[in-house]
């Protein structure tokens, strides 16, 4: 059986939780910063020399930044982060690696069956929480209560 927490322990909670939201906030702002910076930089490198390797790894890296953004905004939001859309970081993160990397010849064995297996890991992981989710929607339809559709994300 839980006890309930004191009035202290409620205001040490209440300006814990402040704090960390004045921390997502700050971050979300540098990041918002870091993706305009990188945006103005692809735009004016473009301009000067067109070099299609690196116009796409700072397109990728842009769109990764966008979901740390939008994991942020998520947490402000709901003071939680769906474990979907952690594992989409993840799984960009790899395909920029594999994007990136020019000489596969350099690179052992090893790295590239870790690097596989991370992926297919990654991917499972992201199956599951899809198909979780749409058990948990068919749960309540069945209950009679409508699911939430938070920015088109079911």
């Amino acid at each position: 059986m839980r006890r309930e927490p004191s009035v202290i322990e409620k205001i040490v909670m209440r300006w814990l939780v402040i704090g960390f939201d004045a921390v997502v906030i700050g971050l979300a702002v540098i990041t918002m910063g870091y993706i305009l910076y990188m945006m103005f930089i692809l735009v004016t490198d473009t301009i000067h020399r067109f070099d299609v390797e690196e116009v796409l790894h700072t397109v990728v890296m842009i769109i990764i930044f966008l979901e740390v953004l939008e994991l942020l905004s998520m947490y402000l939001e709901e003071h939680h982060v769906s474990m979907r859309n952690v594992v989409e970081l993840g799984i960009l993160a790899m395909v920029r690696k594999v994007i990136v990397t020019p000489d596969y010849s350099k690179i052992g064995w090893q790295t590239l069956f870790g690097m596989s297996a991370l992926m297919f890991v990654m991917g499972w992981i992201y199956v599951q929480e899809k198909r979780r989710r749409t058990q948990h929607e068919e749960f309540l339809l069945e209950r009679g209560i409508e699911p939430e559709k938070r920015k088109g994300k079911y």
